[in-house]
């Protein structure tokens, strides 16, 4: 990747609104570009595309993890999902003591 290229592409998504660093778009044209050639001209498939690739960056559907990763950070997800439904559970059971409804 030169040096052009993530200059034009930064300044293409930010023409766009997007708040991203440098660094992220480095990532993603180095990774994830499905840019044949990057010297061609930025185009709004192309922020489509780093858009979806941030989506998933990070979570266990992220493209190009290992097995291993993935469980890991599925693991992590259920987890989160699990101590959320708890929370979720005691509230409601608060509410319904506050409306007056008895457990059966």
């Amino acid at each position: 990747m030169s040096e052009l290229a993530l200059t034009k592409t930064t300044k293409f998504f930010r023409s766009y609104g997007i708040k991203c660093n440098e660094e992220l778009i480095a990532e993603w044209l180095n990774t994830a570009s499905r840019r044949e050639n990057l010297s061609e001209q930025v185009c709004e498939d192309d922020l489509y595309d780093f858009n979806e690739w941030c989506r998933w960056k990070g979570t266990p559907y992220e493209e190009g993890i290992d097995d291993q990763t993935k469980i890991a950070r599925l693991l992590e997800e259920i987890n989160d999902l699990q101590s959320e439904v708890s929370a979720l559970k005691k509230e409601k059971e608060n509410l319904e003591l506050r409306l007056g409804i008895n457990p059966f």
